[in-house]
């Protein structure tokens, strides 16, 4: 008779402790629910306000390589030009 109690007590432990487990967590998550941020709008005018400055320092960092890149070549000797014919 123990042995088959033990034997039931082992096969429901999972499922009970599984239970008891969801319902904590249930609980805790309806606890701890994010709060929906005050004002989106003000959010997507910083972010967008935040990507134009960003554009503009990539369209600058771009003009500074294009204009290094100009100035690093030689210039090459009248007569060396191999185009010329």
């Amino acid at each position: 008779m123990s042995e088959t109690l033990l034997v039931v007590l082992v096969l429901l432990a999972c499922p009970i402790g599984m239970g008891l487990m969801m319902w904590y967590m249930g609980r805790y998550m309806h606890q701890n629910k994010p709060q929906k941020p005050a004002d989106t709008r003000a959010d997507y005018a910083a972010q967008s306000a935040e990507a134009v400055r960003l554009q503009a320092e990539i369209d600058q960092l771009k003009a500074a390589r294009r204009d290094a890149a100009g100035q690093s070549r030689p210039a090459a000797p009248p007569g060396d030009d191999p185009s010329a014919p």
